[in-house]
């Protein structure tokens, strides 16, 4: 195990940064005992798979390590092995991981604790790491309490506002391009075109998109698919925004259609349901999604708006698409 190398490697991405050093000690005594875990069955953290950060996501939950900067700073050593095996099982355990405890605060901001009880009762606090095999069951019972509790059209409103955190500082350089541009297609084709130019880079630097491997013919499909940028296509007084593949290589690759939409759904809560025959989670639980877009064009457009559902793989449909509400400030300035 490459200690110093992790070491020095960590020194320069924390200093150009501006992050604290301080965590490097931190960090390297849980790759340590990522490297005694995997000793007791013969490997080395160079040889660790998938599913080897996942078993040792439940070691680090049984033993009450399983906090965001061990996480992270294991993500961070798959990075510097280019293991991408490590990288997409650590980025599992921290995309998304927020979710449900942002549901249940706010039930009790919006309904009320007695409501949020009902809702929660039996259903522990979810640790952080939990597999994404054992997420879809806690939706579904989640779901299924909130919408006997309450009508289809305050669910949907509820979880149109988002459950993941807002980044305001993620979305400050859509809202500066936003700003110089002439009018919101311009936007637009800026948008798309730092996407292409991303997923190209990642493409010629051999690194992962996210989760995802970038092929000449997973660049081709991107390229060729209407919206399927960081914002989307106008259409009239709104903007459809179609989600690139969770990991398009194998959704393109594959034949079976529960499958496709496996390779398709981003949502962690949510994606292995999608291979039972009886799909277990109701497709209103979709419109997280709309929320996290929601988030997005409202720190673009800085105010607020409607986002919806327009096709999800979880209601049987081939991709999930929403649907942007522009302001008509917005639409008139397209005539200027």
């Amino acid at each position: 195990m490459e200690l110093v190398g992790f070491k020095e490697y960590l020194q320069e991405y924390l200093q150009e940064r501006n992050l604290d050093t301080d965590i490097i000690p931190a960090a390297i005594n849980i790759v340590n005992e990522f490297d005694d875990f995997l000793s007791k069955s013969g490997k080395s953290v160079e040889e660790a798979t998938y599913n080897d950060l996942h078993d040792f996501s439940a070691y680090l939950i049984d033993n009450k390590k399983n906090s965001f900067d061990n996480y992270v700073n294991l993500l961070r050593y798959g990075y510097f092995k280019k293991n991408n095996q490590l990288i997409i099982a650590a980025m599992e355990n921290l995309d998304g991981s927020e979710v449900m405890v942002n549901f249940s605060k706010r039930l009790v901001e919006e309904f009320g604790e007695e409501v949020r009880n009902e809702i929660f009762d039996d259903i522990e606090v979810l640790p952080l790491g939990l597999h994404p095999k054992k997420k879809p069951e806690i939706t579904k019972k989640v779901i299924e309490r909130f919408l006997a509790k309450v009508n289809h059209e305050k669910c949907t409103a509820f979880l149109a506002n988002g459950l993941r955190d807002k980044y305001p500082q993620s979305y400050k350089s859509a809202r500066e391009k936003f700003l110089k541009a002439k009018n919101i297609d311009e936007f637009l084709e800026i948008q798309r075109l730092d996407f292409i130019d991303t997923l190209r880079k990642n493409q010629e630097e051999d690194t992962l998109f996210f989760t995802q491997e970038i092929n000449n013919k997973v660049l081709e499909y991107v390229k060729n698919q209407q919206g399927m940028t960081e914002a989307g296509i106008r259409e009239g007084n709104k903007v459809i925004m179609t989600k690139i593949p969770y990991m398009t290589k194998q959704y393109l690759n594959e034949t079976d259609d529960m499958k496709k939409k496996y390779w398709y759904c981003h949502c962690p809560w949510v994606r292995e349901a999608l291979l039972e025959e009886d799909q277990p989670v109701d497709p209103i639980f979709c419109n997280c999604s709309a929320g996290y877009y929601k988030n997005f064009w409202e720190a673009v457009l800085d105010q607020s708006v409607k986002v919806e559902v327009v096709e999800s793989v979880l209601k049987g449909d081939s991709a999930c698409k929403f649907a942007l509400h522009l302001p008509q400030e917005i639409v008139d300035a397209l005539e200027k």
